[in-house]
């Protein structure tokens, strides 16, 4: 008998529901009585909560976007993949998408019902999606004023059905192919980590070896287990991961078994679709998904929580996180030198 594991922290749906709300906020907000944030390309002018930029400020326009990479590569090394967990597009777009389809699923009767109305509220969303980007290079207010009766131009037309098609086919769809194959940050993250950058990990010495048991036992620290050492660890999570290579792992007692229940809960809520267990995964968004799920199946048994963290691989072995580092350092130095170059000149 498994117990019910109780609800994870809902933070994370609300950082995403917020991200979502400020973006189709965003061409509504008004600044001196005009739109706040508004690329107007006909007019060949940018307004930026203020600040009006003309073609021949293309350079603060340029210099922007530096401290924006900047900013991120500051923010991969000293954080890791936080931006792919928590700010990305294609994360929260794909998020809403995916609670709308188990809504509809767990709610509606008869399954094709439930598809018909996923489809349909699928492409409301698709739809105000591509009127709220377009929305920023054209007025709003005339924009959705437009819809109906139709009084779009040609291109607002073009522009809102290719972005709404590329929401709903990208967060419907493709979802973690988009960052697998797509996205040219994943490719590039991976660089800017390494052993003091924090990510998603699994203590296999304390989990190890995994499996169900009966109500009753407690941790490995309640029972005096104590932890494995790290080959048996690593050859136990290597024969549960590849079962295929190296055989049906061996069975256990049930006073002999790791903190891992082998419930699966953390490759369930997993929206990249990997088992942190099986070792690092550098498609690893580090949204900790698995993280809170791992938490609540620690809190139903009584162990303590911690089985699958936020952590860098330094501090997993027991070694002290270097904060200051060359690359971060790097990063640092670039981004205070572009923000003095752009107050100097503004």
């Amino acid at each position: 008998m498994t117990p019910a594991a109780p609800p994870a922290l809902r933070w994370r749906a609300l950082v995403w529901a917020a991200l979502l709300m400020l973006f189709y906020a965003l061409p509504w907000l008004r600044w001196n009585g005009r739109q706040a944030l508004l690329f107007d390309l006909p007019a060949r002018r940018f307004d930026l909560f203020g600040l009006t930029l003309w073609p021949q400020d293309v350079g603060v326009l340029f210099g922007l976007v530096a401290v924006l990479a900047c900013t991120l590569v500051l923010l991969t090394t000293m954080a890791g993949r936080v931006w792919c967990g928590h700010a990305c597009p294609q994360t929260l777009w794909s998020g809403l998408f995916r609670w709308i389809e188990r809504s509809a699923t767990r709610r509606l009767r008869p399954p094709a019902l439930a598809r018909l109305v996923k489809h349909l509220a699928w492409a409301a969303v698709a739809l105000w999606t591509g009127i709220t980007f377009v929305g920023l290079f054209s007025p709003i207010q005339p924009l959705v004023a437009g819809f109906w009766p139709a009084r779009w131009s040609g291109w607002e037309t073009f522009w809102v059905l290719f972005y709404a098609t590329a929401a709903w086919a990208n967060a419907g769809f493709l979802r973690e192919q988009v960052c697998i194959d797509l996205c040219p940050y994943a490719r590039v993250a991976p660089m800017l980590c390494n052993a003091d950058t924090p990510k998603v990990c699994y203590d296999a010495r304390r989990a190890e070896p995994r499996g169900a048991r009966q109500l009753g036992q407690g941790s490995v620290q309640q029972r005096g287990r104590g932890l494995l050492d790290p080959t048996s660890a690593s050859d136990y999570a290597f024969r549960a991961a590849h079962p295929a290579l190296a055989g049906p792992p061996p069975r256990f007692a049930d006073d002999r078994l790791g903190d891992c229940l082998d419930c699966g809960a953390c490759v369930q809520v997993c929206p990249m679709q990997l088992d942190v267990r099986a070792g690092p995964q550098p498609d690893c968004i580090a949204c900790g998904a698995c993280v809170d799920a791992c938490d609540a199946q620690m809190r139903a048994w009584r162990f303590p929580s911690g089985l699958v963290q936020l952590a860098s691989e330094n501090e997993m072995q027991g070694r002290p996180r270097r904060w200051l580092r060359p690359r971060t350092l790097a990063a640092l130095l670039s981004l205070a030198a572009l923000l003095g170059i752009g107050l100097h000149y503004l």
